[in-house]
């Protein structure tokens, strides 16, 4: 006798079909944000609201659900609606054009399980009632349950108000899938044992109680009117789309708060959300492919936090990192590659394109069986010199490519302006970039941490790349190995042909960059020096001028004192020079410093300056003169105490002088180990605040030990690189002073020579404006020339015979003289071929240099 059997469903199937098969949070979001674009949403946004017990919302204003399509459809797990070629009609697409559908298995929607425990979906369709149903996802964690056993309590209502209202008794209901509803007898039992059941199996394992766990939550959980008020239904700005109330939320949600993701787990859980739903759309479509099919248009989406009223949008449409950023960067591959897997487009080095269209064969053999053949897709990605000094791009742009390097940084997959998950973030190497640069970092120029780019596929062009049940990643078939291997052919070999140190175009043209760099940070330090300079002039002009104007008065005062009567007494004599000697040490500490090459609006007041200095140093040496004179005629009873009276006078100002100048340099000297304490700290630092976070990844199997060594490695190589770049050029200046180069000496000469070459450039350029100039004329007086020639042979006999003839001919030919040597052609007689206008301007150089 043959029985029949049938399968029975437990309801952890739900749990291992939904939060399960979900990799994270940010993947979570992504499929509930591509259910809203397949049901035609324009807008779609993650709230999440702050709390006693935080909610999260995600709300769109997609076509939405009606009863009976959430009953037959949202509860059908593995729904035809998504795996058949069903169309949506013209009436549910909200005035847009068709969109390729994104979900393939019909489960999507079981992820909001890995954003919180407990759902309250509400939807609506244009002139229909709303649905709203109550879901707790813990309940199909108990093994010991019947999937049909599980009862979702689900209401209609037309009233806003009404669904506030019928919440308690939702909540009521569903409790009766921990403790039974009286309904169904049979069910009841069946439920109670069920969760006696899984209560032991957890105390055994000494784990909380589940049952328990949803008893609180359900008690606990307060779904408010200001968590739909961003939804476009409910606050009727839209008549249609689904929103989905999330109590019990995740930590990668509830870290988004403001204050709660302070730690490292909240900083990681922020940056991952960032990095996964920033660019969910793609960044780097343009209009061609816009046009093709590549974009999701018209689909905008965001995250924001609430705290209180207050509003924090940490994710929106606009984008810091867009098309025309990649395509600033210097180094870029852009272009299509065709069914044969051949590129075909276009590549800058350096920023330098390169000439005509790119062209790289595929090394792979495609299939062209339709179950596992590649079709077309595009790819264009960028990147930029991991070092400044060898970067075609100034410091302060290289700078800020490093900064967004970290969030935006990595390969990336879109399918229909879509993007599948985990393809470009940091723990992901699908196309094994890393794998090759830890064999041979030289040779392998492509950087999956400092790549910003995308590959794009459309899914009517290539439906056998098909994501897996977890959407973390694309099923490993014949098809994938292919793609995998035409992207890994197509990044090898422009990194060998363009970006190579030993074959690629960027080794030759890197010295010319590094040469550019080194001499326009020659140029800012010497601008720097410059603007240092005039800024002491200025103020040393500013606060030396009034001093030196009372220390003239101060001598004209005297001048007029010894001009009336020189005293007879000489200790009157000697206090009179001791003043004197006073007064031109104080105008000695008056230095100005190096004069700027234009004063511009300090011109007047310097002229000022100077007349009062020359009228200073005049009067104390008429002073002195007279003064010593007198001495000499008084004879001084001690002329050696006078003497050292003198010296004593004089020592002491040199001591003032170096006691001052000893403080400030000790004082300068203080201050830079200060710095160089704190700067040595810092640097210190930074490699593990780099790395540590990798190690982080590590430990929790985001990344593979071969390439935290290799990224450890590279790092450490990087942030020696620059710790040289700050170090070593301190340390040679201070081993110039210890050998008492005199530096201020060699920048003042640079400075000065600079300035002479830079005129000199000037008048060259004038000269070849010059040269131009004439070259041009030349040709003109050529004709002339002919003309007035041939006019003079034509000329009569008798005229010729004339004495004015003569003249006339007699000028022409000095005047022919006098400008040959501004023409490089000749201006009468046979023609002479000429070389290039470049050698012709050399000879009318030649010619106005022999003349000068």
């Amino acid at each position: 006798m043959i029985e029949t059997a049938a399968f029975k469903t437990r309801a952890r199937t739900i749990d291992h079909l939904g939060r399960e098969q979900i990799a994270d949070c940010p993947t979570a979001v992504s499929e509930l944000w591509k259910n809203a674009y397949d049901a035609y949403a324009r807008d779609v946004a993650l709230h999440i609201f702050d709390g006693e017990v935080p909610i999260a919302a995600i709300v769109d204003d997609g076509h939405g659900m009606s009863r009976e399509e959430f009953i037959e459809k949202w509860l059908v797990v593995g729904t035809e609606s998504k795996a058949s070629s069903t169309v949506t009609p013209d009436s549910d697409r909200n005035g847009l054009p068709f969109r390729p559908k994104q979900g393939q298995k019909g489960i999507g929607r079981l992820s909001s399980a890995n954003l919180g425990s407990l759902l309250l979906l509400i939807s609506k369709r244009i002139d229909q009632p709303f649905v709203a149903a109550l879901i707790d996802w813990r309940l199909f964690e108990n093994p010991f349950l019947y999937l049909q056993d599980i009862e979702i309590p689900i209401i209609e209502f037309f009233d806003k108000d009404e669904l506030l209202e019928q919440l308690p008794v939702m909540f009521d209901r569903l409790m009766g899938n921990l403790w039974g509803d009286s309904r169904d007898l049979a069910r009841d039992q069946r439920i109670k044992a069920a969760w006696v059941s899984f209560d032991q199996l957890e105390k055994s394992e000494d784990k909380p109680l589940t049952r328990e766990a949803i008893e609180q939550v359900l008690i606990a959980a307060v779904f408010e009117t200001r968590h739909l008020q961003q939804w476009p239904v409910w606050n009727s700005t839209k008549t249609h789309g689904t929103a989905l109330l999330i109590g019990n939320i995740s930590f990668d949600l509830e870290a988004q708060l403001d204050g709660r993701g302070i730690d490292s787990a909240g900083m990681q859980a922020k940056n991952r959300l960032h990095q996964t739903l920033s660019n969910f759309t793609d960044p780097f479509v343009d209009h061609e492919e816009a046009k093709e099919g590549y974009a999701a248009e018209n689909f905008h989406y965001s995250v924001t936090t609430w705290d209180g009223a207050l509003c924090n949008q940490i994710i929106a449409n606009e984008r810091e990192f867009d098309l025309n950023k990649l395509e600033s960067l210097e180094h870029v591959l852009d272009g299509h590659v065709d069914e044969m897997g051949d590129f075909r487009g276009r590549v800058k080095v350096l920023g330098k394109w390169q000439d005509g269209e790119i062209i790289i064969i595929s090394n792979a053999k495609t299939p062209q069986r339709a179950n596992s053949k590649v079709g077309p897709f595009r790819i264009r990605l960028g990147t930029f010199e991991q070092i400044a000094a060898s970067s075609s791009h100034p410091p302060e742009i290289h700078t800020k490519y490093d900064e967004q390097m970290k969030k935006y940084a990595g390969l990336m997959i879109y399918r229909n302006g879509l993007r599948v998950l985990p393809f470009g973030r940091e723990d992901n190497d699908y196309f094994e970039i890393e794998h090759r640069r830890s064999r041979h970092a030289g040779r392998e120029f492509w950087s999956n941490r400092r790549l910003f780019g995308r590959v794009a596929l459309r899914r009517d062009e290539n439906p056998n790349l098909r994501d897996k049940a977890g959407r973390e990643g694309i099923i490993d078939n014949t098809a994938a190995k292919v793609f995998r291997d035409i992207v890994e052919n197509i990044l090898k070999t422009s990194s060998r042909r363009f970006f190579s140190l030993e074959t690629g175009v960027r080794g030759t043209l890197l010295p010319e960059v590094k040469e550019m760099r080194a001499k326009e940070k020659a140029d800012e330090a010497q601008k720097k020096i410059k603007s240092r300079k005039r800024k002491e002039f200025r103020k040393n002009l500013q606060d030396f001028s009034p001093k030196l104007r009372k220390s003239l008065n101060a001598l004209q005062q005297l001048v007029e004192h010894v001009r009336l009567e020189l005293p007879d007494d000489a200790t009157e004599i000697l206090a009179l020079r001791e003043q004197v000697s006073s007064l031109k040490n104080d105008v000695r500490e008056l230095s100005l410093g190096p004069l700027p090459n234009s004063l511009g609006t300090l011109e007047d007041a310097y002229k000022d300056y100077r007349r009062d200095s020359r009228e200073v140093a005049e009067l104390c040496v008429q002073l002195n003169d007279s003064l010593i004179k007198k001495l000499e005629i008084l004879k001084p009873k001690s002329p050696t105490e006078t003497a050292y009276s003198e010296l004593n006078r004089n020592a002491a100002f040199l001591h003032n002088r170096l006691r001052k100048w000893a403080q400030e340099a000790r004082d300068i000297l203080n201050s830079e180990i200060q710095r160089i304490n704190q700067l040595t700290d810092e640097r210190n630092k930074s490699y593990h605040l780099e790395m540590l976070p990798r190690l982080d990844d590590l430990e929790h199997q985001r990344i593979s030990m071969t390439q935290v060594l290799d990224e450890l490695d590279r790092e450490r190589d990087r942030q020696d690189r620059k710790n040289a770049e700050i170090f070593e050029p301190y340390i040679s200046v201070l081993k110039s002073l210890q050998e008492s180069i005199d530096i201020e000496s060699m920048i003042s000469f640079t400075l000065e020579e600079s300035t002479v070459l830079n005129k000199k450039l000037e008048e060259l350029n004038l000269l070849a404006q010059l040269g131009i100039t004439v070259e041009f004329i030349g040709h003109e007086i050529e004709g002339l020339d002919m003309t007035i020639s041939r006019g003079l042979r034509e000329m009569p006999d008798q005229i010729k015979a004339t004495e004015a003839y003569e003249a006339v001919k007699t000028a022409y030919e000095a005047l022919t003289d006098r400008l040959r040597f501004l023409s490089p052609l000749k201006l009468s007689g046979e023609k002479t071929k000429h070389g290039s206008p470049a050698i012709s301007l050399l000879n009318i150089f030649s010619a106005l240099w022999a003349t000068t």
